[in-house]
């Protein structure tokens, strides 16, 4: 049908869309409210623990891979999805009670849900691998990527609004209502079949983990996450303690960050098309870089740089992040094999959680003893002595476009 890739990128997005909503809000809405709360940063660090199912979902995506894709012409993306968001539903409406219970049960209520919900992301990533041409890889990583920063914005902008505004069951009840939303598309429209049949001996880490382009892509994701993720999730907090409210922090997230979020995304295609994935890697690093030390400046007293950093973290930032994240996530599609793509994508994305949890749990331990400077000038030391390793280890494994 001429209008079929144009309804399955549509649905694709809507689907990274729906699990964005809940990352940004248990990364940037959960914090700053429960800082708001009174919560001690060096317990906001412990939220850092909600990456822990991204980043171990490779052990099960094995599984979930053999029964999404049994046969030739047989798939089961739906059924794996409308499963992970009953889950999520359930659990989210026990948590509406829960805010006066203690901590721990909040943690273990979202630390499900984050499973839930790495789990359905494991079904996305195969199908958009296996479902698109290679020629259209371009298109589906703006899906993806453009549609994790929208979602992101909605879940840690527009529930952040509505924690603030109306308190806590009112915001639970928008984050779930966001992401059942925007899943229907893909639920309800015709979806693309995999252009090929799954591995023959099925789909395997092992396979994977003896492949060198699977080996040198971790190298590259291990070294550009840590630089730009390394102060990232402590943005919402730190606008906090600066005195700016929920609502302000909400709706610079939900409008400023979702438009220059989605605009970095498309633009990051079109640039890693004409200019190569490794000096869009390299130049967003280097921008990034550029706001950690506005950053610094603010924290370290210098005033008049405190109102503009809602526009640095929650505008000028996401727009570099994605344009970089564009990039990364095109190398992910290329290096994965369409054949048990689910499971490769996935071994990528774990290594992207997995030091984006521990560089949370660091960076919230190291702002509670030293302060936001010790942590922003840190942040800014990591990320020259990655751009030094990217800059040799980059043109090998990643070629332009």
């Amino acid at each position: 049908m001429r209008n079929a890739l144009p309804v399955a990128l549509i649905s694709l997005g809507g689907l990274y869309v729906a699990q964005s909503v809940i990352g940004g809000f248990m990364w940037t809405a959960l914090p700053a409210y429960l800082r708001s709360q009174g919560m001690a940063l060096d317990h906001l660090g412990l939220l850092s623990l909600l990456v822990l199912p991204w980043a171990l979902k490779m052990l099960w995506s094995p599984q979930v891979e053999s029964w999404r894709r049994p046969a030739p012409g047989r798939t089961r993306t739906r059924g794996v999805i409308m499963f992970g968001w009953a889950a999520t539903v359930l659990i989210g409406i026990m948590l509406i009670r829960a805010e006066t219970a203690p901590f721990a049960v909040m943690l273990t209520g979202l630390m499900l849900i984050a499973t839930a919900t790495a789990t359905v992301d494991i079904a996305c990533d195969g199908h958009a691998v296996e479902a698109f041409s290679p020629k259209d890889y371009g298109w589906a990583n703006a899906m993806q990527v453009g549609g994790a920063y929208v979602g992101a914005a909605l879940g840690g902008g527009l529930v952040l609004v509505a924690l603030g505004c109306w308190g806590w069951g009112p915001g639970m009840v928008t984050m779930l209502a966001l992401m059942l939303a925007c899943s229907m598309p893909f639920v309800l429209l015709r979806q693309p079949r995999p252009l090929g049949p799954p591995a023959p001996a099925g789909p395997s880490l092992r396979a994977a983990l003896v492949r060198p382009t699977t080996l040198q892509g971790l190298a590259v994701t291990a070294l550009y996450v840590s630089a730009m993720k390394s102060s990232t999730g402590y943005f919402g907090p730190f606008l906090v303690d600066n005195g700016f409210s929920l609502t302000d922090i909400g709706v610079f997230g939900a409008t400023g960050a979702m438009i220059t979020g989605l605009a970095g995304a498309l633009l990051g295609g079109v640039i890693v098309s004409a200019l190569g994935a490794p000096f869009v890697l390299l130049a967003a690093l280097g921008a990034q870089a550029v706001v950690l030390i506005y950053c610094l400046l603010a924290a370290s007293g210098v005033a008049m740089l405190v109102p503009g950093l809602p526009w640095m973290v929650q505008i000028v930032s996401p727009a570099f992040m994605a344009v970089g994240f564009v990039a990364l996530y095109a190398r992910f599609m290329a290096w994965s094999d369409p054949a048990q793509a689910g499971v490769d994508f996935t071994i990528f994305q774990c290594a992207d959680a997995l030091i984006s949890m521990a560089f949370g749990m660091l960076a919230g331990q190291i702002i509670h003893w030293l302060g936001y400077p010790a942590q922003f000038g840190l942040s800014l030391l990591l990320s020259a002595v990655c751009f030094a390793k990217l800059k040799a280890l980059l043109p090998a494994p990643i070629q332009a476009g």
